[in-house]
Order: C-alpha cells, then sequence, then structure tokens
C-alpha cells in the first residue's frame, strides 16, 4: 500500500512525520520507507533527519555481548523470555543503547541462585557453589512429598529384588557403627 507525503505550507504534516518515526522504529529501512511513502529512500532520510527523533545508535547483538562480555546464548534467552525487545531489521537483531544498559542488571536478576540469592557462577542452571553442594548432599528434603513417596516405593522394591545386597550393606553399616562407638 503506497502513502502519500502530505505538505501544508511547503512543510511536512505532523502526522506523516509521526507515521514515518512509527514505521522506522518497528524496523522498516529507509528504502522500505521510501517505496511505502512513494519517495527516494535519500528523501525519508532527511526528513527523518530533519523532524524525526535523533539517530538512535543501534548495536548488533554480537557486538552487545562482547562489549557487556557475555555468552551471545544470554542476550538470546533474554529476548526468548521477552524481558527485552531488540529489533530484527533483517536477519540479526539491534539493541538500542537503552537496552545494552539495561542488560546487566537483567542478567544479574537471571542469574541469582535458587536457594541464597547469590550470583551463580557459569554452566549453573539454578544454584550458586555452596547451595549447588548441599543440594547434592541433601537432595532428598528437597523433593515434594508425592516424590519421597514415589522414591520409598522404588527403595522398596529393589530391597525386595535384591536381598543379598541389603544384607550386605546392612553388616557393612553395622560394622562402620561399632568401629565409630567403641567405648
Amino acid at each position: 500500500m503506497q502513502r502519500t507525503v502530505e505538505y501544508t505550507n511547503n512543510r511536512v504534516s505532523p502526522a506523516t512525520v509521526e507515521l514515518l518515526i512509527h514505521e522506522r522504529s518497528k524496523g522498516k529501512s529507509l528504502r522500505q520507507l521510501g517505496q511505502m511513502f512513494g519517495r527516494s529512500h535519500e528523501k525519508i532520510r532527511q526528513l527523518l533527519a530533519k523532524y524525526g527523533l535523533p539517530p538512535e545508535t543501534l548495536l548488533p547483538e554480537g557486538r552487545v555481548a562482547a562489549k557487556l562480555g557475555y555468552p551471545i546464548s544470554w542476550l538470546a534467552r533474554l529476548r526468548k523470555e521477552r524481558i527485552i525487545h531488540p529489533i530484527k531489521p533483517g536477519s540479526f537483531w539491534l539493541y538500542s543503547e537503552e537496552q545494552v544498559r539495561q542488560i546487566p542488571p537483567l542478567i544479574a536478576e537471571a542469574r541469582k541462585c535458587e536457594r541464597c540469592g547469590r550470583p551463580r557462577p557459569l554452566g549453573s542452571q539454578r544454584f550458586c557453589r555452596e547451595c549447588r553442594q548441599y543440594w547434592q548432599k541433601h537432595w532428598y528434603e528437597f523433593l515434594s512429598p508425592e516424590a519421597k513417596a514415589r522414591q520409598r516405593e522404588r527403595c522398596w522394591a529393589w530391597q525386595k529384588a535384591n536381598p543379598e545386597k541389603v544384607k550386605e550393606m546392612q553388616s557393612r553399616a553395622n560394622k562402620k557403627y561399632r568401629a565409630d562407638h567403641r567405648l
């Protein structure tokens, strides 16, 4: 659909300027806007430079990741979870300077330990090192009551299927207890 650039007293109408700014902020290129309004991309650039908002610097995702020192996958996760909204005019994502300033606190919030709230190390999905070690040692207490019941059922079934191993384990435990508690 082709629109026309409306002029009043040799000036572009404010409605046209607002429409140009809106379409440009949605990620349309100058050529697309020029085709839309029946003008050259250079004329659209001049109109936006004269009447539009100050040009905003847009950085590609790779450069943003390198500038902040984060892996691109972290930026992609923020984008996929719709926490941050970069534009995609072509085949790559572009971030504004304001979005780049928002990314470190967003990542810091997303990288917190679920148990204590401290920052998690790279590669850790849910917990910091201390909480992960605690969780690995005391995993049973983190289970829901239904999961605990299923775990007990699995243990009882294994004990019924392996009575010899159960006797061995009990005898080792008794020996260890007697050795630890000698008077």
